[in-house]
């Protein structure tokens, strides 16, 4: 299977696993965090000065990055100091990975949804959701954007889709989602090889 396809597999598997995959009877109700509750050991505790620097975040992949209060968050990077420095007010959801070993854990915010994947016993982030226009990519694009102002932020080299523009930078790549002319879903996904 081709690194792009698994990708997509992951995001889809992450973002419909309130089922387990194995199909064996488990509690899939999520946990729910706020205001810093913390339900079990996977939950960051905040610490922002344990966070590694942007320059080593990004470090981490060639491709997209998207920064949320002034955390740098990177495709692939290992999610835990990311998700300590993004701090404890998101409700957080987890079920068992279609794709990969572990579980496949959700972590919403105010204004986006962060994804992660484990591999060899490591979270590193699978996908990032702009959830509204409260946040826009590094490209100046959020939702309500026009096409018009993503070609000219990304540019016209895009796949196309039914639906959407899809722009593929090194490891990652962004969904932008149309209706009407104007962007009503971003997506940062990680391409997982």
């Amino acid at each position: 299977m081709n690194k792009k396809l698994m990708s997509i597999v992951l995001a889809a598997c992450v973002a419909v696993s309130i089922a387990a995959c194995s199909g064996e009877e488990e509690d899939t109700s999520p946990v729910v965090l706020s205001g810093g509750q913390a339900a079990e050991a996977t939950v960051a505790e905040g610490d922002a000065d344990a966070a590694p620097s942007d320059a080593e975040n990004a470090a981490f992949s060639d491709g997209y990055v998207f920064t949320y209060n002034g955390t740098v968050i990177t495709m692939n990077a290992p999610a835990d100091d990311i998700i300590a420095a993004l701090g404890d007010g998101y409700s957080y959801f987890e079920a068992p990975s279609c794709a990969y070993e572990g579980m496949d854990k959700v972590y919403t915010y105010n204004s986006i949804v962060v994804r992660s994947y484990t591999r060899d016993g490591v979270d590193y982030i699978a996908a990032v959701e702009l959830k509204d226009d409260t946040v826009a990519t590094a490209e100046g694009i959020r939702i309500g954007s026009t096409e018009e102002d993503v070609l000219a932020a990304y540019g016209e080299d895009g796949e196309e889709g039914t639906s959407g523009i899809e722009y593929t930078k090194g490891d990652s790549f962004i969904s932008l989602i149309f209706e009407s002319g104007r962007v009503v879903a971003i997506t940062y996904t990680a391409i997982v090889g």
